[in-house]
């Protein structure tokens, strides 16, 4: 018979668990399911959540997540920021289903392997400024590159020049999510920032609207498959929600690969000999020796320090969703209503699955081991029905910004006896103490000239006319070139 006793996780009168979870959200999770087991309470200010921990709650959300939870209250607050009444984040069931089926495509591995070229473009533009001998916060650099390059090839606009306010626009929009923030609409930065990612939203929009995406031949990109569910239905997607959905990829890519990418560097630099390894697959795939999508497949180094540093180094161990129907999990009751987290990666640092957690080991998942494949024990990306869309994508954009960050310079730490340390608001993060340096730079494998990072896509003429223009006039001023010609999409919103 299920009871309604729930015990409490340690915190402070007044303020809860605040404090743990701002040390190390993940490691608290962990820590109070091995005292209380597979169900706890934690208050979080003013707010008590009961929290459903280890593979048995991993298993409970990817069998039954469906029927009893749903998303809406934690996210309808980040909506409506934005002006919106729903998002993907916060939309459950048909709704949710069918906005997965609109961004599939923009989201997919396919869709980041085609263009792996224009990656290594974006990565190497902003690595060849990185300076040389003198320490440089690494978890901002790799922020740089992967919204740069989301922008770009997913949404058709670089963020450069917003970057620093998106990423505190972002940023205090999660935070509020957990911990109330209501003094954001008076703070002037924080509406400084909000202004700015307005101008960059209306940027996106412009250069999806008219017809010169169709007279050039692009292919068209996530925005375009927006606009087409919104032109499709308006009713169902109208064009007050959609700016949430724009602002998705870079919200997306903010923290969850810009933060493995920098927590993944951090656990390279520290094992020198799984460097060594994953370098060559770098030099490989870009070497241009073989098609990159076959080299990608093959960096099985790469692939596992990279699971590796998710297992570890959860940029999202945890999810937060209601009770939408009652129902009993491990002796206790639950009913609608309650709020619920559940600490997917708890199973991440159990030594029944995971012997020796705390030490970085690639070897776990070759075939002989495989711990990953136990059920319910790895879920970096998380579980149920609102499961990343976009790992794939992720996936890909990892190994390309490693691979092209490793073959690019050689780095060390700032300091060889640094131990890391995180932020944890409003994602799992190395904060800014930890740095490195470029110790020396290795080259591109090719001269500029000789890729073709754009004008492919206007056939062999567009490729040539991009190779030269690389050549002579750099990176930036290539692509604004192209982007003169590139269509700026096919339609204007209805009113």
């Amino acid at each position: 018979m299920a009871t309604s006793i729930i015990p409490l996780a340690r915190g402070l009168p007044g303020i809860g668990s605040v404090f743990d979870m701002a040390r190390d959200m993940r490691a608290f999770m962990t820590e109070s399911y091995l005292e209380h087991g597979p169900v706890f309470g934690m208050r979080l200010l003013n707010r008590r959540f009961t929290v459903l921990a280890g593979p048995e709650a991993n298993r409970f959300l990817a069998r039954q997540g469906t029927r009893h939870f749903r998303s809406f209250e934690f996210w309808s607050g980040f909506n409506a920021w934005f002006g919106a009444a729903r998002s993907t984040l916060s939309a459950d069931g048909p709704e949710h289903a069918t906005f997965r089926r609109a961004l599939r495509r923009g989201y997919s591995r396919e869709y980041a392997e085609e263009r792996v070229e224009g990656m290594i473009d974006i990565a190497r533009q902003e690595i060849a400024a990185w300076p040389q001998a003198r320490p440089m916060a690494a978890a901002p650099a790799l922020q740089r590159i992967v919204t740069d390059q989301v922008g770009t090839l997913v949404a058709g606009v670089s963020p450069r020049a917003y970057n620093d306010d998106l990423v505190h626009y972002v940023h205090g929009l999660l935070s509020a999510t957990i911990v109330p923030r209501p003094y954001l609409r008076w703070s002037p930065r924080f509406r400084r920032a909000s202004a700015q990612v307005d101008k960059l939203y209306d940027e996106v929009i412009e250069r999806h609207s008219g017809s010169m995406r169709e007279r050039h031949g692009a292919e068209p990109d996530l925005i375009d498959d927006l606009l087409d569910l919104h032109d499709a239905d308006p009713k169902f997607f109208p064009e007050a929600d959609l700016k949430i959905a724009a602002m998705g990829p870079f919200v997306a890519a903010l923290d969850t690969v810009a933060g493995t990418c920098a927590f993944m560097l951090y656990a390279l630099l520290r094992h020198p000999d799984v460097l060594e390894r994953v370098r060559d697959e770098a030099d490989e795939l870009l070497s241009g020796s073989a098609p990159a999508d076959q080299t990608l497949r093959e960096m099985d180094t790469m692939h596992r320090a990279a699971m590796e540093t998710m297992r570890m180094y959860p940029v999202t161990p945890l999810l937060v969703r209601t009770a939408a129907n009652s129902f009993e999990f491990a002796g206790h009751r639950i009913p609608a209503g309650e709020r619920v987290m559940i600490a997917t990666a708890v199973p991440h640092y159990l030594p029944e699955f995971f012997p020796e957690p705390e030490r970085f080991d690639i070897d776990r998942y070759g075939p002989e081991r495989a711990e990953h494949r136990q059920p319910y024990v790895y879920a970096p990306f998380g579980l149920g029905p609102h499961r990343c869309l976009g790992n794939g994508f992720a996936e890909v954009q990892i190994a390309v910004t490693m691979a092209t960050i490793l073959h690019e310079v050689d780095l060390d730490l700032d300091r060889t006896d640094y131990s890391l340390r995180t932020t944890q608001m409003p994602l799992p993060a190395p904060d800014e103490s930890f740095k490195v340096r470029v110790r020396g730079r290795r080259g591109a494998a090719r001269p500029l000239a000789e890729r073709k990072p754009w004008g492919a896509r206007w056939g062999p003429r567009g490729a040539v006319l991009g190779g030269a223009l690389w050549g002579a006039l750099g990176a930036e001023a290539t692509r604004e070139a192209f982007r003169s010609l590139t269509p700026a999409p096919r339609r204007t919103l209805s009113r």
